[in-house]
């Protein structure tokens, strides 16, 4: 998996915008339906996990496009870039209030919060291992 993720940071920047463009058209669709797990006990909701998972991935493509060559990335870029983050979903879940058939949903808005900070620890602890192996090999 090092491998892939080293591989991919050329083309991070490229992912990176196909990635948001791809956000943005999916929140601008209207009247989407929400796809639901029906239990004997409850109802689970899919498209809070979707959120997780949309936002996790933003997240690694946008921290894989601002780290150096090095797989360093500095502390206050890490917050800086994961605030950044945060205030795009938020703008996202807001969007789509302006869409038919759509709504603002704060639990749409704590998923996407929840899979960018998952993310940002999968980022930290991946890139000081890709950093490590880079230097190790650089010797």
């Amino acid at each position: 998996m090092l491998k892939l993720i080293i591989f991919l940071r050329p083309f991070a920047r490229y992912l990176l915008i196909a990635w948001v463009l791809t956000i943005i058209t999916l929140s601008s669709i209207p009247n989407i339906p929400t796809l639901k797990i029906h239990t004997a006990r409850a109802e689970f909701r899919l498209d809070y996990l979707m959120h997780f998972c949309e936002y996790g991935v933003l997240t690694f493509i946008t921290f894989l496009s601002f780290a150096r060559n090095e797989f360093r990335i500095n502390y206050k870029k890490y917050i800086l870039v994961t605030l950044s983050l945060i205030m795009f979903a938020i703008l996202d879940e807001f969007h789509q209030k302006l869409i038919p058939g759509r709504s603002y949903n704060i639990k749409d808005i704590l998923s996407n919060i929840t899979g960018i900070l998952a993310a940002v620890i999968f980022c930290v602890f991946v890139f000081r291992k890709i950093a490590r192996k880079i230097g190790l090999e650089g010797i």
